[in-house]
């Protein structure tokens, strides 16, 4: 298969274009002697054609070895034209299969996560983090807090109390009872330096289902209360008033 190029206004045509030999754009034909690489010029015997006859530039001799002058590209197929649209129909037969099965594949449960916690904090205090944890599946949750957090945190206590505790990695893991209703978790830490933190936790069902919460903490110097007024200072004071 080739694709020509047009002598009279420069179009692409193909060969298996149903108009061809004419130019789908101009009507020109394409075929003509006077486009063949062979042609001797006019007036000329033709070497190629059966015969040797005689052509000018005008002559339409629909010859087999037409040799066209312009050819954009060529292409040659390697399958027949049936097997091609078989190929075809099976590529588009396996690419469905394979969008059906893509699209019908389970879909792993979901766990939600709502916290909340305090943005400010006096050193020495309590902060509670309050979580609210739903998941679809009864399988026990895990709740994963950073090594740094407690090393910044004292941990005084999570609610409900964890079945076992574990070290993975960067993280302590705090496995804690499995509920199929939505589970409220609090876990309460006393803040002993002054300082900007940052909190995360990781909660979660099985490497696949989690979600993670995180938030900013400043923990703040105690604010000394202000002293109470004695003797001639309450007198005065009460005289001012």
């Amino acid at each position: 298969m080739r694709t020509l190029i047009c002598p009279r206004c420069g179009e692409w045509v193909d060969e298996t274009h149903p108009d061809f030999p004419r130019c789908v754009f101009c009507g020109e034909k394409l075929t003509l002697c006077g486009f063949c690489r062979a042609f001797p010029g006019n007036g000329n015997p033709c070497p190629r054609a059966k015969g040797h006859p005689v052509v000018y530039s005008s002559t339409d001799l629909n010859c087999p070895y037409f040799i066209p002058k312009l050819v954009a590209r060529r292409v040659y197929p390697i399958f027949s034209t049936s097997t091609r649209w078989q190929m075809a129909a099976s590529i588009v037969f396996t690419l469905s299969v394979l969008l059906v099965a893509f699209l019908s594949r389970p879909v792993p449960p979901r766990i939600l996560v709502a916290a909340t916690a305090p943005s400010q904090v006096m050193v020495g205090n309590s902060l509670e983090v309050r979580m609210l944890v739903k998941t679809t599946a009864n399988q026990p949750v895990r709740l994963r807090l950073d090594r740094r957090l407690l090393s910044d945190f004292q941990l005084v206590g999570i609610t409900p109390l964890p079945s076992q505790v574990k070290q993975e990695g960067r993280f302590y893991e705090f496995v804690l009872p499995a509920s199929i209703d939505p589970q409220p978790i609090i876990v309460k830490f006393k803040c002993t330096r002054v300082g900007e933190y940052a909190m995360r936790a990781t909660v979660m069902t099985t490497s696949e289902n989690q979600a993670e919460w995180q938030t900013k903490v400043r923990v703040v110097e105690q604010v000394a209360a202000p002293k109470q007024p004695k003797g001639l200072a309450v007198i005065a004071m009460a005289f001012w008033r």
